[in-house]
């Protein structure tokens, strides 16, 4: 893999998570920011946190309950 490619990957991806930072905004609920974050887009617990702007901590608690219902 060339440099030019692994920096376009890049700039590819910091689009796209700015996209979802945009998407996630319209969102009211942070269930439904995580449900998008987390299953559909699979980012990682930190990461989808920041982007919803809520704690990892809450994060987690969220996941908890989305498993027990």
């Amino acid at each position: 893999m060339t440099k030019t490619v692994i920096l376009e990957d890049i700039d590819v991806s910091i689009a796209d998570e700015e996209e979802d930072k945009r998407y996630v905004d319209k969102l009211n609920r942070n269930i439904d920011k995580v449900k998008y974050l987390r299953l559909i887009k699979g980012y990682t617990q930190e990461r989808a946190a920041n982007i919803a702007g809520i704690s990892p901590r809450h994060l987690q608690r969220i996941e908890k309950n989305l498993k027990m219902s």
